[in-house]
């Protein structure tokens, strides 16, 4: 650290400034604005993007100016000691037949953190080359659409959870989502099983209770027959009560009128089997 930077940072900690209301939301706002005018070029593109250095500049400088902005940014949700949002990807592509818009987090700040970063891009790089293959295959011919975004769905103390969902649309839309966990306690990723003692039978369990609200619920049609059993790497994750939510992809066990079907199970159905 230079001495420009020691002074710095002792004269923001000496003469706080107020952050202005809505600072953190202005950032990211900002971020998205900056690759905007990139949608109005009529040319197909394919490509990944990464933000450019001055908004990873609004990441990295202004925490270490302020006491007060370091706060602000700690509470934006993916922000903290154990996950930092590094920069954003974004791959677009669009010719009037074919188009794609896909804008994923990359992660840092923990070895954790970094793992779940190569597993969300080796599935949406995964995602892309399927998409390059049909495109490159189809002369015209019929749309075909691709969307893949994302969302913090839990930041707690214990627990950190992105969601990675994807849009693919052709004759149909077909959804679907992937959940990524870390375990802020032991600074692991952890997938459904890994919630539960070795020797529990949590899938017996855990399929019971699915089971059960699926009978008991008349107001929707499920398909209780194409259901066998929770799997072991299952979908789930915590919401803003701490309760265990089970998420199933489209068609699997209901029709597709009903999306991405989600039942929370009571915690006194799996509570004693938990490590």
């Amino acid at each position: 650290m230079d001495q420009f930077d020691k002074m710095l940072k002792e004269r923001a900690k000496e003469e706080p400034f107020p952050l202005p209301e809505g600072y953190a939301g202005r950032v990211f706002a900002a971020c998205a604005a900056l690759d905007e005018h990139e949608r109005a070029r009529k040319k197909p593109r394919l490509r990944w993007t990464g933000w450019t250095a001055a908004a990873l500049a609004l990441f990295i400088a202004v925490p270490n100016v302020s006491p007060a902005a370091a706060a602000a940014m700690a509470n934006v949700p993916g922000l903290g000691a154990i996950v930092e949002l590094i920069t954003l990807r974004r791959y677009t592509y669009d010719d009037g037949h074919k188009s794609a818009e896909i804008t994923v987090p990359e992660l840092g700040g923990s070895e954790a953190a970094g793992e779940v970063s190569e597993q969300v891009r080796a599935y949406t790089d995964q995602l892309i080359a399927r998409f390059e293959e049909d495109r490159r295959k189809a002369d015209g011919g019929e749309y075909h659409g691709l969307d893949v975004a994302y969302d913090i769905v839990t930041n707690t103390d214990r627990w950190f959870t992105l969601r990675i969902d994807t849009t693919e649309t052709q004759a149909s839309g077909y959804e679907t989502s992937r959940f990524y966990h870390i375990d802020k306690a032991t600074g692991e990723v952890v997938t459904l099983k890994d919630l539960f003692r070795e020797d529990a039978d949590y899938a017996a369990a855990l399929s019971g209770e699915v089971r059960r609200q699926m009978e008991e619920d008349e107001s929707e049609t499920y398909f209780p027959e194409e259901f066998t059993a929770v799997d072991p790497e299952q979908n789930f994750y915590w919401n803003g009560d701490g309760e265990l939510v089970l998420v199933f992809d489209e068609y699997t066990v209901a029709p597709g009128s009903m999306g991405m079907p989600e039942f929370t199970i009571p915690a006194d159905v799996y509570g004693s089997l938990l490590k």
